[in-house]
């Protein structure tokens, strides 16, 4: 007997494997599971398709809806910076270019603001889709269009800065608060269609002849127009008088434009009420409706009529052929919007006429037609609407200009499919500096350092009368060099080597020092933002200077705190006690500077070098003591500062373009209670003026206001205590959030990674489909779920394999990415059984779980004890091709 054994050993690319490598590794690097999902995203919107087979499992309906929910959120353009994002999901415009809109400032005296016109003159197809440029085509000519809004146009140089910012200040009804403000008499914007080849007619008369004296502008009629969105329909379009150079055209648009003939019945929904509309008379001229049981009167083209509930219809054109069997009919809108645009010379730039809507003129709205007119063809070059305030409006926080009460005529708002919405200052980390109390006689100073610990710090005490002290008793605060350090003094340490709004600055509480000849002697200071202890070892160094004394000093230490130094000195005679006086290098410059505190120079010469504090979100505080020879006044004054680079030398960018304002008050005392009062012209950073703070109606005691910077001051003034300031200082500037949007836009606050407004963009009806739906699935990006068994897209992209269940194994289910066609991605997720399917696809819609993991062209997600696992596949061992054997 001979008995043949053959045995063969599988090559060490399996069945499945050579799927793969048939497909995947064909991939360039640029192919990657750990880009996903920007693949499919670009300008933060879906480019590419979804698919699932033409007889889907419902697992795979299920896993191709989780991932498009999951590329909704990751389909998000940024639109500005702020800790609370701001999504929008729609058509809408940020005001904003590289210039960014400012909070403007209330102060007693002149002006600091910021327009939306100081931001851009126009905008365009390029920043709101619904002012897309379009085309129109007649029998005489093919008009292409664009289209601009013009913002606050108009203005003069006297009233360029007087609409169209934003300000805390106190509305019509005495409500208080921050509102985009357009004041009574200005122009809102003006709307521009401006065709860039002239839109043309023949000049007819009422028979459709050629006439030079006629008034039918006929080859404009029916003309479709689409004008911030929304479609419109030239009805009517004549000539005002017969010696020409005028136009009056007649548009309608509306939620539905049908077409029936007579006796013909049709159902429309509009905002979910059903609209039964049948065509019950028709004749040359004229038609007349049924719409539920309302018969509307006999109406011309372009003519409106009103139903019960107030919805509008309108006929914009009549077929009346008065034969038997002649065509009997009536195009018209239900839920019509008519609008009339008339001049009467089109050789100007000046307006003769107010815009129409549905019969109503809407006086604030003034209508301009540029054109020429030869009595032969008559040409249209622009279209101009300018919208203007027929009152004072203040926009709320959340609110829109449409919404506004004091709007008497919405209309003017030309197509009502745009609006200007306020959305509220930009959300930002804030930090408290605060001038509270410690009784009725002590102001304390509060702020976080440089560490960004909170510190508390004395900075004027009464004692009695109108006397008020430096500090506290017998501890004073020290923020000036060359004056001399006693013990229990609080000094200001800063880094001023650093631009301003940057430097890190502690206080430190002088605690006494070791007199000289003690062994390792120190200087001892505690931080009060930390709380914690310094021992400073010191010792005689050659260095001298002269102190405040007019004798020479020795530098005897370096203070490092905050990544700068700070060098001590002491007068020789002093050091033989402990505790003795001291003078720093407050500034950390390596030098000391300004008068000393013995001087007796007149306040012309006196020149002392006051270091300032700067908080850790950089706002800059100064304070000068007015109490000392020379000035030997009663007053300590406080300000708080932005520092900028475009006011301030050596300082950060921290702002646009407006300088924010100085925050100064001054601090004094009487019957032994400190008081301050607000300081107008003090700093520079005034500019000769002074905040205006707001109490809001129902409260007393209490003022309110912001400075351009977005910093939020609170002062309150009980009348038994001493008033109080609670500041809320911004870490970047807080910039108002203004958009221009299209009708259907709408806003949610979401968090965006980095903390950006966001704009979401929606992902169209329709980028999920059958396979069959798909002509070429290599020409598109695709999300593929479902194997080759189930979607045949998924089969083309993997080569139509012989065996469609090839390389799929139970339990296992597949990512795998491939490049196709010309720079397309296309993405399998499928597994050998439905669930498996769906397995995956809860990996791709949770890809952020999944970072570490899906990288690669391909990867395996298997469910181990409920838990997805995701990795790499294993490839098969390497083995010999084939082997034979014979046994005889």
């Amino acid at each position: 007997m001979v008995m043949r054994k053959t045995i063969k050993r599988i090559a060490a690319l399996g069945t499945g494997a050579v799927m793969i490598g048939s497909s995947i590794l064909s991939a360039s690097a640029a192919a990657d599971l750990s880009q996903y999902p920007t693949q499919y995203i670009k300008d933060g919107k879906f480019t590419g398709v979804m698919v699932v087979g033409d007889k889907a499992a419902a697992e795979d309906v299920i896993g191709v809806s989780d991932i498009a929910i999951s590329l909704q959120a990751a389909a998000v353009k940024k639109v500005s910076s702020g800790g609370t994002s701001l999504a929008v999901e729609g058509d809408a415009w940020l005001v904003g270019t590289s210039n960014k809109l400012e909070l403007s400032e209330e102060l007693t005296t002149g002006t600091n603001r910021e327009t939306i016109r100081n931001i851009t003159t126009f905008i365009d197809d390029g920043d709101l889709d619904a002012l897309a440029s379009g085309e129109v085509t007649n029998s005489k000519v093919t008009s292409p269009y664009n289209q601009y809004l013009y913002l606050l146009s108009g203005t003069t140089a006297t009233s360029s800065v007087s609409t169209g910012f934003v300000v805390y200040t106190e509305n019509d009804d005495d409500e208080t608060g921050d509102f985009l403000f357009f004041s009574s008499g200005s122009q809102i914007a003006r709307y521009l269609l401006e065709f860039t080849t002239a839109l043309e007619s023949d000049v007819d008369d009422s028979a459709g002849s050629a006439s030079t004296t006629g008034l039918f502008l006929t080859d404009l009629q029916d003309i479709e127009l689409t004008m911030f969105g929304k479609p419109y329909t030239i009805v009517t379009a004549k000539r005002v008088t017969t010696v020409g150079d005028s136009v009056d055209i007649i548009l309608m648009g509306g939620s539905t434009k049908d077409t029936l003939t007579i006796s013909q019945t049709k159902t429309y929904t509009l905002g979910g009420k059903d609209y039964e509309v049948t065509l019950n008379f028709v004749d040359a001229d004229e038609a007349q409706f049924t719409i539920n049981g309302q018969t509307s009167r006999k109406m011309k083209d372009g003519d409106t009529d009103k139903l019960a509930d107030g919805t509008s219809i309108g006929v914009t054109d009549v077929l009346y052929q008065d034969y038997a069997g002649g065509v009997q009919a009536a195009t018209f809108f239900i839920g019509a919007n008519k609008v009339q645009l008339k001049d009467t010379n089109i050789n100007d730039t000046g307006s003769s006429n107010n815009l129409k809507v549905d019969d109503t003129e809407i006086d604030d709205a003034q209508v301009i037609i540029e054109g020429s007119d030869d009595n032969s063809v008559f040409k249209i070059n622009r279209i101009h609407v300018n919208m203007s305030a027929d009152d004072t409006f203040f926009v709320p926080v959340g609110g829109k200009l449409s919404e506004n009460p004091d709007l008497d005529e919405p209309q003017v708002l030309f197509t009502q499919n745009w609006d200007i919405e306020y959305k509220g200052l930009s959300e930002v980390a804030t930090e408290d500096i605060k001038l509270s109390t410690s009784g009725d006689s002590q102001y304390n100073l509060e702020f976080v350092d440089g560490d960004g610990n909170k510190v508390s710090v004395p900075i004027a005490k009464s004692p009695t009368g109108t006397a008020v002290l430096h500090g506290d008793t017998n501890k004073p605060f020290i923020n000036v060099e060359n004056w001399t350090i006693s013990k229990d003094a609080y000094i200001v340490v800063t880094d001023s080597t650093r631009k301003r709004g940057e430097r890190k600055t502690y206080i430190l509480q002088y605690k006494g020092a070791d007199k000289v000849g003690s062994d390792n002697p120190v200087i001892k200071f505690k931080d009060l933002g930390s709380g914690d202890s310094i021992d400073q070892t010191w010792s005689n160094v050659s260095a001298t200077l002269v102190g405040p004394d007019g004798t020479e000093w020795n530098e005897i230490a370096t203070l490092k705190i905050g990544g700068s130094d700070h060098k001590i000195y002491s007068a020789p005679g002093e050091r033989v006690s402990n505790d003795f006086g001291l003078i720093a290098d407050l500034d950390g410059s390596g030098s000391i500077t300004g008068s000393p505190n013995n001087t007796t120079l007149s306040t012309t010469t006196y020149n002392p070098n006051i270091v300032n504090i700067t908080t850790k979100f950089g706002a800059e505080i100064g304070v000068t003591n007015l109490t000392t020879s020379p000035y030997n006044s009663t007053g300590i004054v406080v300000s708080i500062k932005t520092p900028d680079e475009g006011r301030e030398s050596n300082a950060k960018d921290s702002v646009d373009t407006l300088q924010a304002t100085d925050y100064v008050v001054n601090i004094t005392a009487a019957s032994g209670e400190v008081a301050h009062a607000e300081v107008t012209a003090y700093t520079a950073g005034q500019k000769g003026t002074k905040l205006s703070l707001r109490t809001p109606s129902g409260e007393n005691n209490v003022a309110y206001g912001y400075t351009s910077y977005g910093t939020w001051i609170q002062r309150d003034t009980p009348t038994s205590a001493p008033a109080t300031l609670d500041i809320k200082y911004p870490e970047s500037q807080r910039l108002p959030q203004v958009f221009i949007t299209a009708k259907g836009a709408s806003f949610s606050e979401s968090a965006a990674g980095e903390g950006d407004a966001v704009t979401i963009q929606k992902i169209d009806v329709g980028a999920t489909k059958l396979a069959s739906e798909v002509a070429d699935i290599n020409a598109v990006n695709s999300i593929l779920v479902g194997g080759p068994c189930a979607n045949a897209a998924a089969a083309k992209v993997m080569g139509n394999p012989a065996d469609c269940t090839a390389g799929f194994e139970p339990g296992v289910g597949k990512i795998n990415l491939y490049e196709v066609g010309t720079g397309n991605v296309a993405m399998l997720v499928a597994g050998y059984a439905a669930l498996d399917t769906r397995n995956a696809a809860q990996v791709v819609a949770n890809y952020k779980k999944y970072t570490g993991q899906l990288k690669g062209t391909a990867v395996e997600v298997k469910k181990v004890n409920n838990q997805l696992t995701v990795a790499a596949p294993v490839p098969a061992a390497a083995m010999p091709a084939e082997e034979s054997t014979t046994t005889e």
